[in-house]
């Protein structure tokens, strides 16, 4: 608390305190990189959390090394979503920015998101994303519908697409936001339902239904490299739908305003499943899969699928945050 006031008081200005949270797994040299990039943030006042899931690379070995410097926490499952909500649980920053583990930001990333934290009906910031594999951006201005139909360069403003009820609304990757640390308390976390997909979305939707604001702000860039997943190879060729299929099925049924319309979504479910299957055949076609390649794929979506209506029947997981541990925070550098 003395290291935030002390900066405070030499800025002559409020300083928002900000945490940055990272999210890792099994991307020892990648989160190396983002760790080094954060160091040149201009920002006077953020600390980083690292949250290392089940690792089995020489993560939790490479990253004894920033210890001394930031916070290392760990998180049992390979989850994103559980491991950004223990961050968020354990930051003393009053604004919290999410960063991938793949990901580097501009010098001044941090001092482009805190900007419009100066308006409290604002409850989330976001920025471009740059697709480094892709060689161009491809994260603008975020929008889905509340069935999951996205599009990551919506014509803007993004005044558009926001308010209670939205439908599309504005959404942030997860690579790439910034969020008060009240509001998330306020909502409930991420959703630990949705391993790692679809759970920026959620989040928004949940934050716009409570009736804030997001801010997008263009100079906030970061570039995302991709690394390969359990999800993507490295042509980022989707190999393993399960999570896409779960993710959106449990996003769709939690984002919807009435039992109705989330019986609307479990119908929808099956040909969600298909759409999956002609995915396959179509890589099979043009020599991407091999048959075998096919029933693997078509069997993991169909694992996905019922995974996702079993997750969306349910009430949505509740994450509560509780006050910023504000002794705990450690100035990066």
């Amino acid at each position: 608390m003395r290291l935030i006031d002390d900066v405070r008081r030499r800025r002559g200005r409020e300083v928002i305190p900000i945490t940055v949270v990272v999210p890792t797994l099994n991307r020892r040299d990648r989160l190396e990189e983002t760790l080094d990039a954060l160091r040149r943030q201009t920002y006077p006042l953020f600390e980083v959390v690292v949250v290392n899931g089940p690792s089995t690379d020489g993560t939790a070995e490479m990253v004894k090394g920033f210890a001394s410097r930031a916070r290392v926490l760990t998180c049992p499952e390979a989850s994103a979503t559980v491991s950004r909500n223990i961050g968020v649980q354990n930051g003393a920053g009053d604004i919290i920015a999410l960063i991938d583990d793949d990901a580097i930001p501009r010098p001044d990333w941090l001092e482009q998101l805190a900007a419009p934290f100066g308006d409290e009906r604002v409850g989330a910031v976001g920025g471009p994303v740059f697709d480094v594999p892709l060689d161009r951006v491809e994260w603008k201005v975020c929008t889905s519908t509340r069935l999951g139909v996205v599009d990551t360069d919506s014509p803007g403003p993004i005044g558009r697409y926001q308010g209670v009820g939205s439908d599309p609304f504005a959404y942030f990757a997860g690579c790439n936001m910034a969020l008060r640390r009240s509001v998330v308390h306020e909502v409930g976390g991420f959703n630990a339902a949705m391993p790692y997909v679809y759970d920026d979305a959620e989040f928004c939707c949940r934050l716009h239904d409570a009736g804030y604001r997001v801010e997008y702000v263009e100079s906030a860039l970061v570039r995302h490299y991709r690394a390969v997943s359990a999800m993507r190879d490295g042509q980022q060729i989707i190999t393993d739908p399960y999570t896409l299929a779960l993710g959106r099925i449990v996003f769709a049924s939690h984002c919807q305003s009435s039992p109705d319309k989330r019986e609307e979504v479990f119908r929808l479910a099956g040909q969600w499943e298909q759409e999956w299957v002609a995915h396959a055949s179509a890589h099979v076609a043009s020599g991407r899969f091999s048959r075998k390649d096919y029933h693997r794929f078509v069997e993991r979506a169909a694992l996905g699928t019922a995974e996702g209506v079993t997750r969306g029947r349910r009430p949505r997981p509740f994450t509560t945050i509780g006050p910023p541990p504000l002794a705990e925070f450690r100035q990066y550098r």
